[in-house]
């Protein structure tokens, strides 16, 4: 072998050790240690827990209370800080992970090393599971490296990466722990809505029609009726001046009691978002209807059932000055719930909320050109409000699940 000729051959091999050697190094203190490299075990490290086993969570973000969360029957309740029905998805997502954890490697076994990895109190999100009579998991969640998330059994220095990102199933504000339905009724079944305020009353009804089908012959007996379209059944409210119109001397009010371009598909869209209604927070719990601005007088919408099920909502005030969400209660609950702007307009509405659009509007275009089968290539812009924020929540919580 010639020393001189195959010096640099030596010297790049030996540039490659001390390279990996110290991206090991760093990986290893850091988390990122790859699965395969490291066989260690964690003591107490829990493996293999029965999601069905789990019967309470406590869950501590640093510097916030503790939130508490307990299985009744078949149902999960929060019991602290407050006491309400626990949102079941995110339940769901939590019990999940739990039951999936899976020992990657380890990251490091030095209490210096905690504070990198955010999983000391300052940092970490500190879980507690518990089944019937034992304590299935007592961990500190911590941060994501690589794709994977620092875990620590508490009492523990050695610092383990499960598999897969889980921290934020566990790192969710008090609101998004709570079960957010307002109201959780099917519109089809639906066959009377009432609005009343300051912007008029409104009143309509679907009357039973029979059948569009033929009854079976061999089915026998009387085949039932079902709701028809929805119909006026009393309307009152005072035509607000037309934009850019000279309204010329002032006239006292005249109540109408007909839409003169009402459109049934207008209501049932608002029945729908209605009998589906999610609160996008909660107000404080000290916080009184008065102060809300809730009382007999405050806009209501009415929900009647084809079974006879009856649904009241009254809407209070905007939850500070020029705020876009606004206090919201359900007759006969003491919760007093938020929510958007987009839903607040549709517990108050205008007597515009159910007309046609204007001849020559984009929709009513839209509308004339589906029928003759043409439809527009140019994209509508959804305005801001047309997208409730809960909604846009709910879709930023899948797409970090998915990723």
């Amino acid at each position: 072998m010639d020393w001189k000729r195959d010096r640099i051959k030596f010297g790049v091999v030996a540039l490659v050790v001390v390279v990996g050697a110290a991206i090991w190094a760093v990986q290893r203190g850091t988390g990122d240690t790859p699965a395969e490299l490291v066989e260690e075990k964690i003591e107490g490290f829990p493996k293999g827990i029965e999601r069905s086993a789990i019967q309470s969570l406590e869950i501590k973000r640093p510097n916030e209370e503790a939130i508490r969360l307990e299985k009744r029957g078949e149902e999960w309740w929060l019991s602290a800080p407050v006491e309400a029905k626990a949102d079941r998805l995110s339940v769901d997502t939590a019990l999940d992970k739990l039951a999936g954890l899976e020992l990657e490697s380890v990251a490091s076994r030095k209490r210096e090393k905690h504070a990198l990895l955010e999983v000391d109190e300052a940092h970490g999100i500190h879980v507690v599971a518990r089944g019937a009579d034992k304590v299935l998991a007592d961990l500190w969640i911590g941060a994501t490296r690589s794709g994977n998330t620092a875990v620590r059994v508490n009492g523990q220095d050695a610092t383990g990466m499960v598999k897969g990102s889980i921290r934020y199933a566990f790192s969710r504000d008090l609101r998004d722990w709570r079960d957010r339905t307002i109201l959780a009724i099917e519109p089809e079944e639906v066959k009377e809505v009432e609005w009343k305020g300051s912007n008029g009353y409104f009143r309509f009804i679907r009357p039973l029609v029979e059948p569009s089908l033929p009854p079976d012959a061999d089915a026998g007996g009387t085949p039932e009726k079902t709701l028809g379209d929805w119909t006026i059944a009393q309307v009152s409210y005072v035509p607000q001046p037309e934009e850019g119109k000279d309204a010329g001397p002032p006239k006292p009010p005249v109540p109408r009691n007909t839409i003169e371009h009402f459109q049934p598909s207008k209501v049932r869209t608002a029945v729908s978002i209605i009998a589906r209604l999610r609160a996008a927070d909660f107000a404080p719990s000290n916080l009184t209807p008065e102060e809300a601005g809730i009382n007999a007088d405050s806009p209501r919408v009415t929900l009647t059932t084809r079974d006879g099920q009856v649904a009241v909502l009254r809407l209070g005030k905007s939850t500070k000055e020029g705020d876009d969400q606004f206090y919201l209660m359900r007759e006969g609950e003491q919760t007093i719930y938020i929510i958007s702007k987009y839903h607040s307009q549709r517990i108050h509405p205008t007597v515009s909320e159910f007309e046609a659009p204007p001849s020559g509007s984009s929709s009513n275009t839209s509308k004339e050109n589906s029928e003759k089968g043409e439809f527009s290539t140019v994209p509508r812009k959804v305005e801001p409000d047309e997208v409730p924020p809960e909604i846009m929540r709910q879709l930023e919580a899948q797409l970090r699940e998915r990723h």
